[in-house]
Order: structure tokens, then sequence, then C-alpha cells
């Protein structure tokens, strides 16, 4: 289950990676509205990976 967190958390911060370079490909191209929902989805992934983050170590902690 700790590799399964593990594989998750990393996938869930490539995305937020590849959504904050498109943000920022967006700034850069002046489409406003494209970057805040880039800027959108980087924030979702990011709290994803912080979750289950903190899923793993609350489970270390349990037993």
């Amino acid at each position: 289950m700790e590799r399964i967190n593990k594989y998750f958390s990393l996938l869930a911060s490539l995305f937020a990676l590849y959504f904050a370079a498109l943000a920022a490909l967006s700034f850069f191209d002046e489409d406003m509205d494209k970057m805040y929902l880039n800027i959108g989805y980087c924030a979702l992934f990011l709290s994803i990976m912080v979750f289950t983050l903190d899923v793993k170590k609350r489970k270390k902690t349990d037993r």
C-alpha cells in the first residue's frame, strides 16, 4: 500500500509540474483565461499530492 501511495504522489506531482509549465507558457502568450485554468489544475494536483503524502504519514504513525 505504501508503494501505491508513493506512485500516486509522484504521478500527482508530475501532473502539477505539467500544468504549471502550461500556465507559464500561457502567461507568456498573454492568454490569461488558460493561465488561470492551468493554475487551478496545478493547485488541484498539488493538493492531491500533499493529501497522499499525509495519508502515508498517518498510516506509519498508527501502527
